[in-house]
């Protein structure tokens, strides 16, 4: 378990400091609760505003424990009223994963066809060769995701979709490509355009998540505006005539 401190100084500068990283006997809440009391009696650490977790049931009987020791240390901040503070990008990578519970097809091609071209130098450095022939900005690398995090199937979407020309003269040359993936493994125009699309929408959990995740600057107040924006947007797609829009919407 990683402990960290978000305090304001004297001269009202926002400090994040990790104050114990350490291993739990048990991860039900009251073990939870006793270690970090533990902890923060070892920091002289008493006042205590608000404690950020992610949204699992361990967590409330963890902070409900904390905040009866608060009270009985008598240094409750408004009544710790404020004490359990859900993580927002935990909620807000939930909402995103329990939309991806049925990847689509497309994505799918592409993530075998970048895991082919990135399982050897050979076919990376073909692949390169095809990028400068077709005049593709090839600043970025070709970026594998893992399945269960969906920001960094995101990125793959993202960085992977500009590359579009450089697979088909990739696949017109190399004749193992297809072979491998299968005439109907390989990505078609059908397919990158519903991964930009896919990309599109992904962008806007993404920004969200990179704007409330800051340790510089003071997120808090952040929330409202940046839930509400969403908001918007996910009622656009409720409207959208495109049905894989439409469904992501309301789901």
């Amino acid at each position: 378990m990683c402990i960290i401190a978000h305090f304001i100084d004297n001269d009202w500068k926002l400090h994040k400091k990790i104050i114990n990283f350490c291993p739990i006997t048990s991860h039900k809440g009251d073990a939870i609760g006793r270690a970090i009391e533990t902890y923060l009696l070892e920091w002289g650490l008493d006042k205590i505003l608000t404690i950020t977790v992610d949204n699992a049931r361990s967590n409330d009987i963890a902070t409900a424990y904390l905040k009866k020791k608060l009270a009985n240390w008598g240094v409750t901040i408004s009544n710790s009223d404020y004490l359990y503070m859900r993580c927002m990008a935990h909620i807000v990578n939930l909402v995103v994963m329990d939309g991806l519970k049925d990847v689509g097809e497309s994505v799918l091609k592409v993530r075998n066809a970048v895991r082919y071209i990135r399982s050897s130098l050979a076919r990376l450095k073909k692949f390169k060769e095809c990028v400068e022939y077709e005049q593709i900005d090839g600043k970025s690398s070709l970026y594998l995701d893992v399945s269960t995090m969906w920001n960094s199937t995101y990125l793959m979407l993202n960085t992977t979709q500009k590359y579009e020309r450089a697979f088909e003269r990739y696949e017109s040359q190399e004749p193992m490509f297809m072979l491998e993936l299968g005439e109907n493994g390989v990505p078609d125009f059908h397919d990158w355009s519903e991964c930009r699309k896919m990309a599109e929408m992904f962008s806007h959990f993404y920004e969200l998540t990179l704007h409330i995740s800051s340790s510089r600057y003071v997120t808090s107040n952040m929330f409202f505006g940046e839930i509400s924006d969403l908001a918007f947007i996910l009622n656009q797609w409720v409207d959208n005539i495109d049905i894989e829009m439409k469904i992501w919407g309301t789901k």
